[in-house]
């Protein structure tokens, strides 16, 4: 009968316990998870001798991101585009106005100076100077013609035709009363001016 009642016991023991056990086990399951904590940085590992420092914590920004809902965002319409906040200042251009725009006149030239006022005008001042000198009137024209050489080479007679008259002349002949022949060449003459610099002289090629 001892035996009987000791087993019993025993039973209500062990019974109690797995009763415990389970209320446990559900109480733990039920128990919120533990969000894990960010490591921030590098984890360092403890070396021999060394002695442990604090982990490095990340500044703090003091800003913090503010959640904007849809409802708070405004509406963009084309209104907007023709409000003055949109339109551009001066100098700049609008990238939302497709119209041409207005060209920027090109800047008034400046006027030239007058100019100095000349002799026998009221506002000149001082003696007036010297007139210029008068200048030297052209040569004449050469109206006659070179027909061609006659004679020897060292003394040439030079044929020359104006007007239908005809006349022979050598090297510093004065020739029509106006022309004086320079130099007679193999087909050509050279011909200087009466009154004038000798060095100032006319070409003429023979008359084809």
């Amino acid at each position: 009968m001892k035996i009987a009642l000791g087993n019993r016991r025993q039973l209500l023991l062990w019974g109690g316990l797995a009763v415990v056990l389970v209320l446990a086990l559900v109480r733990m399951q039920n128990r919120p998870e533990a969000a894990p904590t960010p490591t921030p940085g590098r984890v360092r590992v403890k070396t021999s001798g060394e002695e442990e420092q604090p982990p490095v914590s990340r500044p703090r920004t003091g800003r913090e991101e503010k959640k904007v809902s849809p409802d708070e965002v405004p509406i963009f319409t084309t209104k907007e585009l023709n409000s003055p906040q949109s339109r551009p200042a001066p100098g700049g251009r609008n990238i939302f106005d497709f119209r041409v725009p207005t060209p920027i006149p090109p800047p008034t030239p400046t006027p030239a100076p007058p100019p100095p006022p000349v002799c026998g005008d009221p506002r000149f001042e001082g003696p007036c100077p010297p007139p210029p000198p008068t200048p030297t009137p052209p040569p004449p024209e050469i109206s006659f013609k070179f027909m061609g050489t006659l004679g020897a080479r060292e003394s040439p007679i030079a044929v020359l035709s104006q007007a239908g008259e005809v006349i022979n002349a050598r090297e510093g002949d004065v020739v029509f009363s106006r022309f004086i022949l320079r130099k007679i060449n193999y087909e050509s003459i050279d011909v200087g001016f009466v009154g004038r610099d000798p060095k100032d002289t006319r070409r003429v090629g023979l008359t084809p």
